[in-house]
């Protein structure tokens, strides 16, 4: 469970959690420290630098062993809290979590590699975009909805008069709006900055939540919207933020896709560090959050790592997709008087789809699904396909030209007229729907009037809705031969390949890779050298050739030569080509002379792998002393409050009345308690227990309650323990449920965990709220870990709610259950004959909706029961739904002219329509 949890945290500090719950559970069975160390076989001081400090050692078998020891004894062991820790580490795969908190320490150390070329990418797109002016803040009061983004409301009961007329119905608060405007309270009563993201689908109502929020309690601040990632960082690197200061940030997925967006998520976090009060108030799409927020795969590049810290330093607000409870009762009366929303409360049904309704969502919807015409209904799912595949930028009405006629059948291209076809298709796209919105939209420049020419926007919500309905889809080659063509930005053009690539498009994928290098997108080769080390094209010698020639040409600091001479090194190594290890060795060698000194350690790995200690240990010790006098080394000392507190703890015991207290302002806690977040060695081991020991009580609380605000779940567990130790039961007590029900996912899956056995009906209590109001992955997150209980109580109880969950048409908690029955039908050793339980694949069939494992599931049976062609229907959905691996069940079943065949398949992949490709 807790392995299949990192992906949505930080791979670092998802290791050092568990770390320190290894360490929690050590004290829990009381198992003595020097025992399990000689136990483990290693001195106890690094035990405790594992344990305590959550240091991550070079290999982690003895980790693993440690945790096999723990666990044993847990077992055993009569404190039902022990069993909590089984649960939660029982299933922790050692070797997978370590390698990944490996890898993202990589990455982290070649950030400075790759700022030159983010630069390069930033000017160049500069040169592309228009001139950029400064972004001026106003007062907070004096913008307009329409100037904020809000989305325009259906002017119902309104005559032709009004067409054009931008209306903004009255507002009716929901529970969420609440916890909002208390969080900016906050900010302006402690004097901080922080950053307060608004959740939520397209058209549920967050920015309007913000507009109102920000009306309601700061409307006499000034207010600045930058509207590109660049705009933001020529701002905050400026004057222009200051206490008292709004910072807008709608559509913050947008921003952060951008090719400044690092840089932009950069300077935010060193706003949030400063004195404020400032708000720095954004909304995100939950699956944007997700993409933003997970930890890249081991051997792939963690392109959002500062978005991610930025995002998990956030006060997370979920805004619901529909009206409920008092705020549908509310609406339903406001209605009943007012003419131009009953027809919108009869519109959004029992559902309470207000907000949707409101913005013609349902309307803009038909004009895609029911278009009359052809090409314009075409148009529009092109730039669908455009924005869920990945391109950011405004589209090129080229490209989307370009792109149409695949879209269309034979009959539908030869009735369009050749003259005006495309005029005409953009018109229909760009018809005024209920005067709120069109399909697509007019790009305006970051500052100034106007419209900027030659481009469109899409409207987001047919970008989430629509392309939900795609996402298994597959677009026609003349879409991708488009992007070849017109898409200019590399960023875009890497993303576009990235998702060739998963869908087993490996031709189409590697051109579009090229293309972008072509930009001066110098990440491209990562990319590249990623999906060759995945299909076995880096075998040959002439892949390798391609990519040692990439590596050299770009201009990023030595990574990319890093990066593939890494990867040759590994490969070569496994197959024992000594021909790939000697290229590796050639790329490295050159990485460590162009200034990326982490090559020395995979060079130095391989010398030792060769027998050449002596040699590695002196070539380590070179680099780091000449990684000691690269300019730009970062040899700052610690702040003035962690200062204050070294000393404060070094201090002798017999001096502790003469000492001064600890002075320490909001802000300096808060950049302190992100940095714990993520370096728990920031402050002195014990710091926890002699902290409040010194007289230090307050601000030891405020600490710990700034590590959880960054993010940080062993900081809750800390925070209990902390409570209890100064007697205050009730409040470590009320702790986790408080998180749990102001939309903490990760602290309803430890509530559930905690009480699954002791407190059964408040369990049942607290998973039917967060069932009711939406928050499905919570709900997965705690049965999951249920159902690995022994008590049949809990996994009944996890059952009960998979069955409520697949029954509301989650994909995801009907694959969930699928899977569990067929775990308990082969526990019980069927007969080699029996069928599978129907209901496994009735299941089955409902998750393949939307799960591509599913879909390899569905046809492994229909393989098994001798249904070839439905196979191969399953398998292709999976594919074409982005699971790249099953085309290795795919490829045997199709016409092949060689007993070569499906190795060719996995080679050379598939072209846009799903036929095999030829050698390339």
């Amino acid at each position: 469970m807790a392995g299949d949890e990192g992906g949505s945290v930080e791979a670092e500090e998802h290791f050092r959690s568990l770390l320190l719950t290894l360490g929690n559970l050590r004290k829990c069975v009381a198992f003595p420290i020097r025992k399990l160390a000689s136990q483990v076989g290693v001195p106890r001081s690094t035990l405790v630098s594992w344990l305590k400090d959550a240091t991550i050692p070079d290999e982690v078998d003895r980790v693993r062993k440690a945790a096999d020891l723990l666990l044993d004894a847990a077992r055993n062991h009569p404190d039902a809290s022990a069993s909590d820790y089984v649960v939660r580490l029982d299933r922790v795969d050692w070797a997978r979590a370590h390698a990944a908190a490996q890898n993202a320490r990589a990455e982290g150390r070649s950030r400075s590699a790759r700022t030159g070329s983010a630069r390069r990418a930033q000017s160049q797109q500069a040169d592309r975009s228009p001139v950029q002016h400064q972004v001026v803040p106003r007062n907070a009061s004096s913008w307009t909805a329409r100037q904020l983004g809000i989305h325009a409301a259906v002017p119902g009961g309104r005559g032709d008069d009004d067409r054009g007329e931008f209306a903004l119905p009255d507002y009716v608060p929901r529970e969420h709006d609440a916890r909002v405007r208390a969080r900016l309270r906050y900010v302006v009563e402690g004097g901080e900055a922080a950053l307060l993201v608004l959740r939520g689908g397209s058209c549920t109502g967050k920015t309007r939540t913000a507009y109102e929020a920000v009306r309601d309690v700061v409307p006499n601040w000034r207010l600045l919207y930058p509207k590109t990632a660049q705009a933001l960082v020529e701002a905050l690197a400026g004057s222009s933020v200051v206490g008292q200061t709004v910072l807008w940030l709608d559509d913050l997925h947008r921003l952060l896709a951008e090719p400044a967006g690092e840089d932009a998520a950069v300077a935010l976090l060193e706003v949030l560090e400063r004195p404020g009060p400032v708000a720095a108030v954004a909304t995100i799409w939950p699956e944007n959050y997700q993409a933003l927020v997970a930890t890249p795969v081991a051997g792939q590049a963690d392109r959002h790592r500062q978005s991610r810290a930025l995002l998990r330093c956030g006060w997370m607000v979920d805004v619901p997709v529909a009206f409920t409870g008092q705020a549908w009762q509310e609406f339903q009366r406001r209605a009943a008087a007012d003419a131009s929303l009953s027809a919108v409360a009869a519109a959004a049904g029992a559902e309470g789809a207000v907000t949707q309704t409101l913005a013609a969502g349902p309307e803009l919807l038909d004009h895609w699904r029911q278009a009359p015409d052809a090409c314009g209904k075409a148009l529009i799912t092109a730039a669908v396909d455009a924005r869920r595949l990945g391109i950011r930028s405004p589209l090129p009405e080229t490209f989307l030209q370009q792109a149409v006629s695949g879209y269309l059948t034979p009959r539908e291209r030869g009735q369009a007229k050749v003259a005006s076809w495309f005029e005409e298709a953009l018109d229909y796209a760009r018809r005024p729907i209920k005067q709120v919105t069109s399909a697509l939209l007019p790009v305006a420049p970051a500052t100034g009037m106007g419209a900027v020419p030659g481009v469109v926007d899409l409207a987001d919500y047919l970008e989430q809705h629509v392309g939900d309905l795609r996402w298994d889809q597959v677009p026609p080659a003349s879409f991708w031969d488009a992007a070849l063509e017109h898409v200019a930005a590399g960023e875009d053009l890497e993303r576009l390949a990235i998702h060739a690539f998963s869908r087993s498009r490996y031709r189409i994928s590697r051109d579009l890779y090229l293309r972008a290098l072509a930009r001066g997108h110098s990440d491209a080769v990562e990319g590249l050298c990623f999906s060759y080390a995945e299909t076995g094209r880096i075998l040959t010698s002439e892949a390798r050739e391609e990519l040692a020639a990439h590596a050299r040409e770009v201009d990023d600091g030595g990574y990319s030569l890093w990066y593939v001479g890494s990867t040759l090194a590994t490969v070569g190594t496994d197959v024992r080509d000594k021909a790939m290890c000697a290229v590796a060795a050639e790329l490295l060698a050159e990485s460590i002379d162009a200034g990326y000194f982490d090559a020395a350690h995979s060079l130095a790995g391989m010398w030792q792998d060769a027998g050449f200690v002596t040699e590695a240990a002196q070539l380590l010790a070179y680099t780091r002393a000449a990684e000691a006098k690269a300019p730009g080394t970062p040899s700052a000392p610690g702040s003035p409050l962690v200062m204050q507190i070294e000393a404060a703890l070094a201090a002798p015991a017999n001096r502790g009345n003469e000492r001064e207290r600890i002075e320490a302002t909001p802000h300096e806690i808060r950049a302190l308690g992100r940095r714990l977040a993520t370096t728990p060695r920031a402050l002195p081991s014990g710091w926890l227990t002699n902290l409040p020991a010194l007289g230090e009580v307050d601000l030891t609380e405020k600490l710990l309650r700034a590590l959880i605000d960054a993010g940080s779940r062993p900081g809750y567990f800390s925070l209990e323990n902390f409570l209890r130790a100064q007697g205050r039961h009730d409040e470590a007590t009320a702790l986790l449920p408080t998180a749990a029900e102001e939309g903490d996912d990760l602290a309803v899956v430890d509530l559930v965990s905690r009480w699954s056995t002791t407190r059964p009906e408040e369990v049942r209590n607290l998973l039917e709220r967060c069932r009711r109001t939406g928050r499905t992955k919570a709900v997965i997150l705690a049965v999951r870990a249920l159902l690995m209980r022994p008590q049949p109580a809990a996994v009944h109880l996890a059952e009960e709610f998979l069955t409520l969950l697949a029954k509301d048409g989650s994909s995801a908690a009907q694959l969930m259950l699928a899977l569990w029955h067929l775990d308990q039908w082969q526990e019980r050793e069927p007969a080699p004959d029996e069928a599978v339980p129907s209901k496994i694949i009735a299941l089955l069939k409902e998750a393949s909706a939307h799960e591509p494992e599913a879909r390899r599931l569905l046809g492994q049976h229909a393989q098994i029961t001798g249904d070839a062609p439905e196979a191969e229907r399953h398998f292709r959905g999976a594919v074409d739904g982005g699971d790249y691996t099953v085309l290795a069940d795919l490829a045997p079943l199709l016409p092949h002219d060689s007993p070569e065949g499906s190795a060719k398949v996995l080679r050379h992949g598939l072209e846009a329509d799903g036929s095999v490709s030829p050698a390339w």
